[in-house]
């Protein structure tokens, strides 16, 4: 089953809106309100121009996102803040600093650990191409998810923001 990114976005807008814009997420038992922010959606132009000026080839259910959200805050600690940023296009530039290494790219930091798209693996039309990978290593040393980013964001969401990957 395809995961649609446009419907998981917009179940949790939902979610939000039901709620006036709070939700009650259990972590392990603590249970805390948060809040998620969406970024004003991405033009195609936008998209096209970062393809241009990196080179890189972004997958289809990413642009989706995009174009939804040029990025997005997922369960923030209504108090206390959080660590579960899905960058910008900008913020892809600015935070992917490490030495090329096969196109791969960083799309989001969960709690200390980078959310990858293996560049390559997108060009090839691999439909698995997400990678994780702690914020201090390489490239090389980052972990195969086996999905796509449309099926990484459903799991994410539905976990409340638990780092499923590392269960």
């Amino acid at each position: 089953m395809t995961v649609q990114v446009e419907e998981v976005i917009n179940q949790m807008k939902k979610k939000l809106a039901d709620n006036n814009q709070v939700l009650e997420v259990n972590d392990n038992g603590t249970v805390f309100k948060a809040t998620c922010t969406f970024n004003s959606p991405a033009s195609d132009d936008q998209i096209l121009a970062f393809e241009e000026k990196t080179g890189l080839l972004l997958p289809d259910d990413y642009k989706a996102f995009l174009k939804i959200t040029n990025g997005c805050r997922l369960f923030d600690h209504v108090e206390l803040g959080g660590e579960n940023d899905i960058y910008s296009l900008e913020d892809i530039i600015n935070y992917t600093y490490e030495e090329d290494y096969e196109g791969c790219f960083k799309v989001a930091c969960i709690y200390q650990d980078n959310i990858v798209i293996h560049g390559e693996d997108v060009s090839n039309g691999k439909q698995d191409y997400i990678m994780v990978k702690g914020h201090i290593d390489d490239f090389e040393e980052s972990k195969p998810l086996h999905m796509s980013f449309s099926e990484w964001l459903d799991q994410f969401i539905s976990r409340e923001g638990v780092k499923f990957w590392d269960k």
